[in-house]
C-alpha cells in the first residue's frame, strides 16, 4: 500500500549569496501548509476608522516566513559577526539578515514546497 503520509526528506543547499554557507531544508506537511496559508489570509472589512491595512498585511507576511524558516530549515551554519549560530525561527534575527542571504532561503523554501513543479504537469 502506497504512504501517504509526509516523509521529512531534508536536502542540503549551499548559497549562492553567502560563500561557505549552507542550510538543510525539508518540505512542509500538509498540515503546515494549510497553517501557513491561513496566516496570509485576511478579513477584508469595510472599516473606515482603520488605514493600516498595508502594517497587517506586512506583518501576516513575517510571521508566515518565521513559520516557514521555523518549520523548514533544519540545520545551517549561519552566523552572527561573533561567529554565534543564528536562531532562524525567530522574526527578530530573520529581519536582520542580508537581503540576498534571506531572499535566497526564502526561495529555496518555496521551490521545495511547490507541489505544481514537483509533480511534471
Amino acid at each position: 500500500m502506497p504512504n501517504a503520509l509526509a516523509i521529512a526528506n531534508v536536502t542540503r543547499h549551499n548559497l549562492k549569496s553567502l560563500p561557505e554557507a549552507w542550510v538543510e531544508i525539508k518540505r512542509m506537511t500538509f498540515g503546515q501548509k494549510l497553517e501557513r496559508q491561513g496566516m496570509t489570509k485576511l478579513n477584508f472589512e469595510l472599516n473606515k476608522a482603520s488605514k493600516d491595512l498595508k502594517g497587517e498585511m506586512d506583518m501576516a507576511n513575517k510571521i508566515a516566513v518565521a513559520f516557514e524558516f521555523k518549520n523548514c530549515i533544519v540545520a545551517h551554519n549561519l552566523t552572527d559577526e561573533n561567529d554565534v549560530p543564528l536562531n532562524l525561527a525567530e522574526i527578530s534575527i530573520i529581519s536582520l539578515l542580508d537581503p540576498r542571504v534571506g531572499e535566497e532561503i526564502n526561495s529555496l523554501i518555496s521551490d521545495i514546497n511547490n507541489f505544481e513543479e514537483d509533480s511534471g504537469n
